[in-house]
């Protein structure tokens, strides 16, 4: 059976879920890898407008796994090929041109948890709980993580949750901003319904959008800033944007294709 599963049963939306159960979750080494890969195959779809992200089995992601990670540890080859299959999972993530919903159950734990921050939007269930343990493993969370983190729920609330490594419920997640909305019933459902409005506008210009947010978050805007006014420009001359004038002035919804 497949760690990771992709479902394009929408044809816009690609449902990406974590298929270790037994684990809640928790990535080994080759689920790392084919979570990155699943990102990166599932972006270059040109009807692709979201990526809804979540777990089987009633968890989101526990993190990596410890078990698979110790086995590695020693060997200083194989330790590093791990760290790059993560390191390029999150990268995958974060260079999706498309929003990003984690629909988290259960256990958001470690590197779920940054997987989880790595989305756009995080829709909780409140059976939901989310925790960063590195400090109690005597591991270090890892900067790009740590200032995102930062950006997202605050300083001081960054502290207590990397210095204390405690699990907060979906009600305290969401107070802080880790949880952008509680559902009570199916998270991958309420993904698809809280996409609903995304779908409905430019690619163009939702990509643009992204790209910058996503800099600002981690202080590298110059770093994107040639890509952005590329995209500016092709959402200027777009058919995207001669459409959307169509719409406005014939007071209709707008039919947007991304070109």
């Amino acid at each position: 059976m497949s760690a990771i599963i992709v479902n394009r049963t929408h044809r816009s939306i690609a449902v990406i879920t974590i298929n270790r159960p037994e684990r809640r979750n928790a990535l080994d080494g080759h689920a790392w890898r084919d979570l990155g890969e699943a990102f990166s195959a599932v972006s270059s779809d040109v009807d692709l407008r979201a990526i809804i992200l979540t777990g089987a089995g009633g968890h989101f992601c526990a993190g990596d796994d410890i078990v698979a990670f110790s086995k590695v540890r020693d060997d200083e080859p194989h330790r590093a090929q791990y760290w790059n299959w993560i390191m390029a999972c999150y990268a995958a993530i974060a260079n999706a041109p498309v929003p990003v919903i984690a629909a988290i159950n259960g256990a958001c734990v470690g590197g779920g948890c940054t997987l989880a921050l790595r989305s756009d939007f995080r829709i909780a269930h409140a059976s939901a709980r989310f925790g960063i343990p590195p400090a109690k493993l005597g591991l270090v969370y890892p900067e790009a993580s740590t200032r995102l983190l930062a950006a997202i729920v605050g300083i001081t609330m960054a502290k207590r949750l990397l210095y204390t490594g405690d699990i907060i419920d979906a009600r305290e997640a969401q107070a802080c901003g880790l949880a952008s909305t509680l559902v009570d019933g199916d998270v991958v459902d309420a993904a698809i319904d809280f996409a609903q409005p995304i779908l409905a506008n430019a690619p163009i210009a939702l990509a643009a959008t992204k790209l910058l947010c996503d800099a600002i978050s981690e202080d590298r805007v110059d770093n994107v800033r040639a890509q952005f006014e590329a995209l500016f420009r092709r959402a200027d001359a777009s058919e995207d944007s001669r459409e959307g004038a169509r719409a406005f002035a014939e007071k209709r919804r707008p039919n947007f294709t991304g070109r």
